[in-house]
């Protein structure tokens, strides 16, 4: 799988994301989900921050280890939405593909 997300379960994960346009003005959100489509079941959400304020488009994606401890699933899909003014846009062509590995030490 190319572009694929890693998610550690039971850890806190952090990722960052850099969209390269000011992004301060707009929302972000960003879920993953069982199968690349809005209808199929939420595994897990996003909180998205800004690292510097949105205005250099770098993101924060987190996800606490009391949600990912609480995964079943092996994989899922993910995308960020970003809604400027009143409108959605996407952010990806398409989904990324989400990989969720176990954690070894306790």
């Amino acid at each position: 799988m190319s572009n694929e997300v890693v998610v550690h379960k039971n850890r806190t994960n952090v990722i960052s994301v850099d969209l390269g346009i000011d992004v301060s003005g707009d929302t972000i959100t960003s879920e993953i989900r069982s199968e690349p489509n809005v209808e199929s079941t939420l595994i897990a959400t996003w909180v998205v921050g800004f690292e510097n304020g949105g205005t250099d488009g770098m993101l924060v994606l987190t996800l606490d280890d009391a949600i990912t401890a609480l995964i079943t699933h092996t994989t899922g899909y993910m995308d960020i939405k970003r809604i400027t003014g009143s409108e959605p846009v996407p952010v990806f062509d398409r989904p990324l593909e989400v990989v969720f590995r176990e954690a070894v030490t306790e």
